[in-house]
């Protein structure tokens, strides 16, 4: 508890990036893939936009998404607005491993039950905001 918050933080981080990636293994995910789940789940986004929320380059982004699509967890379609652009669509097959993935989160159960856990929620959500992560978490 005396450690600089900053490093409770990254601790934290890969305390949990561990665990999901063991949740993700039997889905064939990544970091990178459940990334792009997580965004796309909450409803379609182009590549660039994408790649923006994420904080990595397009042609990143693209090759994420062209693994996806390859798995079938996500279709690729034209913008009806942007024909240039195309949107990225989680599809049923992605919804179900993105539930089976999320559906065992220990940070969740480590929490549970504690008064502390709303707050801390809140209070992460607002950092992420604040550092510029305003795509990672829903507005509110």
């Amino acid at each position: 508890e005396r450690w600089p918050l900053s490093r409770l933080l990254i601790t934290a981080s890969r305390l949990v990036e561990h665990d999901i990636a063991e949740q993700l293994r039997p889905y064939s995910l990544t970091h990178a893939s459940f990334g792009v789940l997580a965004l796309v789940s909450l409803g379609p986004m182009s590549q660039r936009a994408l790649a923006r929320a994420t904080r990595v380059e397009e042609q990143t982004i693209s090759q994420t998404v062209d693994r996806l699509e390859r798995m079938g967890m996500v279709t690729r379609e034209k913008d009806p607005e942007d024909r240039r652009r195309f949107l990225v669509t989680m599809t049923g097959a992605g919804r179900e491993a993105f539930r089976h993935a999320t559906s065992k989160d220990r940070a969740e159960q480590a929490l549970a039950g504690l008064p502390e856990a709303d707050h801390l929620r809140a209070a992460l959500a607002t950092l992420i905001r604040r550092l510029g992560g305003e795509n990672y978490v829903p507005a509110g």
